[in-house]
């Protein structure tokens, strides 16, 4: 029997406009929660440290009126900090700005919502550095690439690790840098999308000049990028696999030499293996015996952190977690830190999967050398800026963020770092876009 149902009506039916946005990324940023850095505003191209390298070595114990050693002198040398410039942008129609202006044309205002989530975008870059090297590199070339799909290893270029593809996002223009020479190859290719199984991206073109297994892949600014400035190769600020590292990615610490400065390396265990609570307890003792560090917290990803769950379940009690303060295994099954002793052992999204590092937060000094903090800019008066000038003009505008800093560690000697751990049953979701 015919009658009204909703198909039927569906041209006179009314959609229900909520406002508001339903947030589908995640914008925590809980690594800068726990780096407290101490803040130093700075102006000038570099900051200059005064390093001490060497102790007086006359000292000396004498008999009675016996010759003793000649006068010596401290060591010093100088260290350079440069700054590190971390940029994102906005472009919006007047048409898109006019139509969104109240409730009844948009869901928000388009340029409320694109200035405040590009804040929360780049947030998630500076965290996601935080992590890295300093070398701006996105992951590795896994042999030789043909076809549109592009096998990717080593993310953020960290040796060892897996899972190759999560710092690409859909929309990045990427680069290989030949890691002999820092030299760009031809081909700039765009990438279409990210395969859920981590090991490759899909890009627009099978074009790979020059292209070869274990390059750079860096992020670069547009297709017609030629020219290694406009990448991010060597343009990121230093993170936590750089200020702790014994030359593994860092020879150079600031401008010192790690092997001739070895107070500046940190202690770092190479393809590790299989993860025991004797090696993480001996790592600590290392850090103790040496220079009286003291560890305050262990980072790793996810995938780690399960280990060390697994390491430590025989000694936890499960008491129910209905209770008003719940013994650690049931913490930990909440996603909060799980404890090594009297030490957390926190888990970072963007951190490498097969690195654990431990990090004396009271005593290594780390410090955040800032230009700027986070503005937009403003130099003409203006934060939306009209594009183009004369016949090139457009009734568009644009608005530009900036970052610029570097990070520094006073004693990276006080930190330790495990890397190349195995046997993580990996639960990993992608990062850049996440």
């Amino acid at each position: 029997m015919a009658g009204a149902d909703r198909q039927a009506l569906d041209v006179v039916l009314k959609d229900v406009i909520e406002s508001g946005v339903s947030e589908g990324v995640n914008n925590k940023n809980p690594l800068r929660d726990i780096i407290k850095t101490e803040k130093v505003p700075f102006r000038g191209r570099e900051i200059v440290r005064l390093a001490h390298t060497s102790r007086n070595i006359s000292p000396m114990f004498v008999g009675e009126d016996s010759a003793f050693a000649d006068a010596g002198n401290q060591g010093y040398t100088r260290m350079f900090v440069d700054q590190k410039k971390l940029m994102a942008r906005i472009r919006l129609t007047w048409e898109v700005m006019q139509d969104s202006t109240s409730s009844e044309g948009a869901f928000v205002s388009a340029r409320k919502s694109e200035m405040n989530y590009l804040i929360d975008d780049i947030s998630r870059r500076d965290e996601y550095a935080l992590c890295s090297d300093g070398r701006g590199v996105l992951a590795l070339v896994n042999e030789s690439p043909s076809g549109t799909t592009l096998d990717v290893d080593a993310p953020g270029g960290i040796t060892n690790s897996n899972f190759g593809n999560r710092y690409f996002s859909a929309g990045m223009y990427i680069g290989a840098v030949n890691p002999a020479n820092g030299v760009l190859r031809t081909s700039i290719r765009k990438v279409t999308s990210t395969p859920a199984a981590g090991s490759s991206i899909v890009v627009d073109a099978a074009t790979y000049t020059g292209w070869a297994d274990n390059d750079y892949i860096v992020q670069v600014a547009s297709s017609g990028t030629t020219d290694i400035l406009d990448t991010s190769y060597e343009h990121a600020w230093w993170g936590l696999m750089a200020l702790v590292d014994d030359g593994t990615y860092r020879n150079e610490y600031f401008g010192l030499n790690r092997t001739t400065f070895p107070a500046y390396s940190s202690y770092v265990t190479a393809s590790t293996g299989a993860l025991s609570t004797d090696l993480m307890q001996r790592v600590s003792d290392v850090l103790d015996q040496k220079l009286g560090g003291k560890t305050s917290i262990i980072l790793c990803h996810h995938s780690t952190r399960r280990l060390v769950i697994q390491l430590t379940d025989a000694d936890r009690r499960y008491m129910g977690a209905s209770l008003s303060k719940p013994d650690p295994a049931t913490v930990a099954f909440k996603q909060g830190d799980i404890p090594f002793g009297d030490v957390p052992v926190r888990a970072v999204r963007d951190f490498p999967l097969d690195v654990m590092m431990f990090l004396d937060l009271q005593n290594a000094g780390f410090r955040e050398y800032v230009s700027e903090s986070g503005k937009w800019a403003d130099e003409d008066g203006s934060v939306l800026k009209q594009i183009g000038t004369g016949t090139s003009a457009r009734d568009s505008v644009e608005a530009w963020y900036r970052i610029r800093k570097n990070y520094f560690l006073e004693n990276p000697g006080l930190c330790a770092r495990l890397d190349g751990i195995t046997g993580q049953t990996l639960a990993v979701v992608r990062t850049a876009g996440s």
